[in-house]
């Protein structure tokens, strides 16, 4: 295993050569598991104002991108919906979670960067589980209709939350007027790069509104 560029928050514990594959595979995709539940979300918290960790932030996205798409979009293999939820985010095990409320003042290519680089090496962390790692490449590569999917319901999530904490976090950090910003520039990025998934951005959208209405 080569040595990687970036000193990354997470370590791959080195397990006892004697125990049997299937033992060494469960205890070290266990820890990655782990690594996402540590890791917290920037600006999303729960009602007790708990912040939001990777782990539930895919737990929560795990039960509603399927259902969505078993509903409201029956082309789409909805367990591979489920499958891709929970690989989503896995890259942020090593990376950590950045963020990107600020959507037009991110520094996008340093982000994908950081993210490609996690991703390398998650890749040689679990090259022994082609399944695994060839499951995360396809969500990197977007491609598959439902990693695409699953990418557009992602973006969904952080309006979601906000709405359990009735907008608390979310007031603390955007104005009424960021909020109601039209076209707001991430969903000018979806719709030029996912416009198959229109009715999720107009969900997307509504959440918007009816955030700035609640809230504000």
């Amino acid at each position: 295993m080569g040595e990687h560029k970036i000193e990354f928050q997470f370590q791959v514990p080195e397990i006892e050569p004697s125990i049997s594959p299937v033992t060494s595979a469960a205890l070290r995709l266990a820890s990655l598991a782990e690594q996402l539940a540590l890791e917290n979300r920037t600006l999303v918290n729960h009602q007790n104002g708990r912040a939001e960790n990777v782990a539930e932030h895919s737990f929560m996205l795990g039960i509603v991108a399927p259902a969505l798409a078993e509903q409201f979009f029956p082309h789409l293999d909805p367990n591979l919906v489920a499958r891709y939820t929970t690989i989503h985010d896995a890259v942020e095990a090593y990376a950590g979670d950045t963020p990107t409320h600020n959507y037009a003042d991110v520094d996008h290519a340093s982000k994908e960067e950081l993210e490609a680089e996690a991703l390398r090496q998650l890749k040689a962390d679990y090259r022994d589980l082609p399944g695994f790692v060839a499951l995360a490449e396809m969500y990197d590569a977007q491609e598959v209709p439902e990693a695409r999917f699953v990418r557009v319901v992602d973006k969904m999530m952080p309006l979601l939350m906000h709405f359990q904490d009735e907008g608390g976090t979310l007031r603390t950090y955007m104005t009424q007027s960021d909020l109601a910003q039209t076209p707001s520039p991430r969903n000018v990025f979806l719709r030029e790069k996912y416009p198959e998934y229109e009715l999720l951005i107009q969900a997307r959208e509504e959440l918007t509104s009816l955030a700035v209405e609640y809230f504000f």
